[in-house]
């Protein structure tokens, strides 16, 4: 009730109170009583108190009216007092919104910076760990090196035994052959010695003999000389008289004498003269003549004193050749015949120091494997640390798996253009390493900076992969996140493993509840006591009763195709080759029983085509389409060989009755026969001249037996690899062959049919006709001589 009605309220009361007293007195009441009078003078007295109280009334109702006047403006005050006190409740109330977010926020950020805190921390335990490991891994590697260096001492010393008692014994073998020979060389250089002194003879006889020539040609050059400046004077002296008797002749003519008389004594002492000078000339001439035949002579002594130098160079030369091979010979009988305490020495030496280094050996290779312990536990440790770090960096986003996150996507997007045999643009996908070793264009991957490498350039612009759908926004996302991570590689993971080594196994689809069409059988296999027949399926495996064709169990998470089945000789087991063609194949084994998965023996990025348990058991061998054999295993699904012989798919693989054997066959048109516990390559046999689709051994396990696309089953030996014996008679191709305890060969083929033939004369035993189809697949029991074959139409006969 607002002030202003509860005053009208009251003015009403007072209304009906006052009404009495505005009736009159009746005139019979004058003669009231005195009761009468009391009441009329508490009436008046009531009355005076009522006026007091009218006026009263009127001042408390004018104080009202100016309360409730203050009242009105106090309610709008308070109205907009209550107003602003709703405005301000309501951004109190979004304040403490938004506080409430804040907080919420602030402990989001506080748990996540606590999360990064664990997770830094769990990283540096791990890297803690790391560093220990990596000091102990350095340590072996020292040991390691220590352990080769001795070993090649030893090898060294070993080498030094092994030539000191072959040359010892060449020694024994030489010493009569070298004395023989050192006879022979004294004989020679005796010989030469003396040819040797006869030369110096010789040449000392021709030497005096050229000197004495010499020395009587100058004799003979004085006498010539002499002879010939007697003549010369002679002759000046002729010249001198003539002129002589010129000038006397002149004079006498000038003095009228007679010239002839005046020079008859210079013309008889010219003709003296003459004489002399003509005696002269012939002394001097018989001189030089002298002179030139001394002079032949001498050159004839120069000449054999040329020859007989010559002569005595080479004999000297000779007999110095004959003297260093008498020498060395000498040499040698004296080395051959001190040979046997000198190679007895170092043969004694070699092997004390080889069992002081063997020694050495053994303790370094027992501390290598002391450290190998001791890596093992800390690498396990790191492992477990390192993983622990990666769990709690994930989702955080700091961390992405490349094997459970990237590899697939590699694996199914980029492997099959870039691989180890076909690299487009020279860059390798098929392991973490070779990612990260990039290709012709540089590097494919910026560690922590995704926009920048030019793997995502290339998935992001559509040009990888190349003729192909492009990646989904999901998987560039992936491998985007995992560069911006650091482009890290799972703990525990090898750097250079294949991607299908490192990625998670996948489950694979199921198989159709039923099919709408018969799909191709492929493989069948009986159970060794041939109450069971396994064959292929899609995605699966169906296990059959073969008493009375019962489906008993299908066998799931099988890749997409069934090439090959095989049970362990228990029946407990059953090992199924399988792949999906150009992106996975495997070798999984199942529990027959309850079709639980075991294990998987094999992965590889493309069909496994065969696979086979050794007679013992122990080990499993599996080939396909990556050209490879494997050999596995069973109990702990160890690779224990990986053999790349073939140029081609391996389409079969078969053990030899021993289990020391494997043969193989290879769409590279050949069969090849291996060492098991090696991988050794045997023999190969090259006689077909189309693929080869199987391959196994005869009972002896000297032969092999094998099939193909020439349309002939072909026998040959291991020892040679020569075709013992050819088998025709087959329309088409041969997929398929067994080998019974009979000897007898089962084959399928695309001709519709399956065979029998005797290995020993190749003669046909019987033919299984009747299917509609190619015959891919066959299997055979000898407890029950039963035969299972199975073709593309989908159909599967017992025979």
């Amino acid at each position: 009730m607002t002030p202003s009605r509860f005053l009208r309220c009251v003015s009403g009361v007072v209304f009906l109170l006052l009404l009495p007293a505005d009736h009159p007195v009746r005139a019979d009441d004058t003669s009231a009583s005195e009761s009468t009078n009391k009441v009329q003078a508490e009436l008046k007295s009531a009355q005076k108190s009522l006026s007091e109280l009218q006026k009263q009334e009127v001042l408390k109702l004018a104080a009202a009216d100016v309360s409730a006047k203050r009242a009105a403006d106090l309610e709008k005050q308070l109205a907009d007092v209550q107003k602003r006190l709703a405005e301000e409740k309501k951004a109190l109330a979004a304040v403490q919104q938004q506080k409430v977010t804040a907080e919420k926020q602030v402990a989001g950020i506080a748990a996540r910076l606590k999360e990064h805190q664990d997770a830094d921390q769990l990283v540096a335990v791990a890297q803690a760990v790391q560093q220990r490991l990596t000091a102990a891994q350095t340590q072996r590697s020292q040991l390691a090196d220590e352990v080769a260096e001795v070993t090649r001492k030893i090898a060294d010393q070993e080498q030094i035994a092994i030539q000191s008692d072959a040359l010892l014994k060449k020694a024994k073998e030489d010493l009569p052959k070298v004395q023989e020979q050192l006879k022979k060389a004294r004989e020679e250089f005796d010989a030469a010695s003396l040819e040797f002194d006869k030369a110096k003879v010789a040449a000392n006889s021709a030497g005096t003999a050229d000197r004495e020539l010499g020395r009587t040609l100058l004799t003979e050059e004085a006498r010539r000389n002499s002879a010939g400046n007697a003549a010369a004077r002679v002759a000046a002296t002729i010249q001198s008289l003539e002129k002589s008797l010129q000038t006397l002749e002149s004079s006498a003519k000038s003095a009228g004498v007679d010239a002839a008389e005046a020079g008859k004594n210079i013309a008889a002492s010219i003709e003296i003269v003459r004489a002399l000078h003509a005696k002269a000339a012939q002394v001097a001439a018989s001189q030089a003549t002298r002179l030139a035949e001394q002079q032949k002579q001498k050159a004839a002594a120069a000449e054999g004193l040329r020859k007989a130098q010559e002569h005595l160079q080479q004999q000297q030369q000779i007999y110095a050749e004959k003297s260093r091979a008498h020498f060395s010979l000498q040499l040698k009988v004296a080395e051959l015949q001190n040979a046997e305490p000198l190679y007895d020495k170092r043969i004694a030496d070699a092997n004390a120091l080889k069992e002081q280094l063997t020694t050495q050996q053994s303790e370094v290779s027992k501390r290598v494997e002391e450290q190998d312990a001791a890596v093992a536990v800390v690498e396990a440790e790191y492992v477990e640390k390192q993983q622990l770090a990666e769990a709690a960096l994930e989702p955080l986003g700091r961390f992405v798996s490349f094997s459970r996150d990237v590899a697939p996507v590699f694996a199914k997007r980029c492997v099959a253009c870039h691989n180890t045999r076909t690299a487009g643009g020279r860059l390798n996908m098929d392991s973490f390493a070779a990612v990260l070793r990039g290709g012709e264009s540089g590097a494919a991957v910026d560690a922590h900076h995704a926009g920048d490498s030019l793997l995502v350039s290339m998935i992001e612009d559509g040009s990888m992969p190349k003729d192909a759908d492009p990646l989904t926004k999901d998987e560039i996302a992936r491998i985007r996140a995992w560069i911006d991570a650091g482009a890290p590689l799972d703990a525990g993971l090898t750097a250079n493993a294949e991607l299908f080594e490192i990625m998670p196994e996948m489950v694979q689809p199921l198989p159709p509840k039923t099919y709408r069409l018969p799909i191709p059988v492929t493989a069948t296999a009986f159970s060794p006591d041939g109450g069971v027949l396994a064959s292929s399926g899609y995605h699966e495996i169906l296990l059959w009763n073969t008493k009375d064709g019962r489906l008993l169990r299908r066998i799931t998470n099988v890749a997409e195709r069934v090439y090959d089945l095989e049970f362990s000789a228990d029946g407990q087991q059953l090992a199924a080759a399988a792949g999906t063609p150009g992106q996975l194949g495997e070798v999984k084994v199942f529990s027959v029983g309850d079709g639980a998965h075991l294990n998987t023996l094999v992965r590889t990025r493309d069909a496994v085509f065969a696979v086979a348990f050794s007679p013992d058991g122990k080990r499993i061998a599996a080939a396909g389409a990556d050209r490879a054999v494997y050999v596995a295993d069973v109990a702990t699904g160890t690779q224990l060989q990986r053999i790349e012989d073939h140029a081609d798919w391996v389409m079969d693989v078969n053990w030899s009755p021993d289990g020391k054997q494997l043969v193989s066959a290879g769409r590279d048109k050949t069969s090849k026969v291996f060492d098991a516990e090696t991988g050794r390559s045997v023999i190969t046999f090259n006689g077909h001249s189309e693929a080869v689709y199987c391959a196994a051994f005869l009972t002896d396990g000297k032969s092999v037996v094998s099939g193909g696309g020439d349309r002939q089953a072909r026998v040959w030996t291991v020892a040679d690899g020569k075709e013992a014996r050819k088998i025709d008679g087959f329309g088409s191709d041969i997929f398929r062959i067994v080998v019974t305890p009979e000897n007898h060969v089962l084959t399928a083929s695309a001709d519709r049919n399956a065979r029998e033939h005797n290995l020993s004369d190749g003669k046909s035993v019987r033919t299984f006709a009747g299917h509609k189809d190619w015959v891919y697949t066959l299997s055979y029991n000898d407890s029950k001589k039963i035969l299972a074959t199975g073709s593309y139409d989908g159909e599967i006969r017992v025979w």
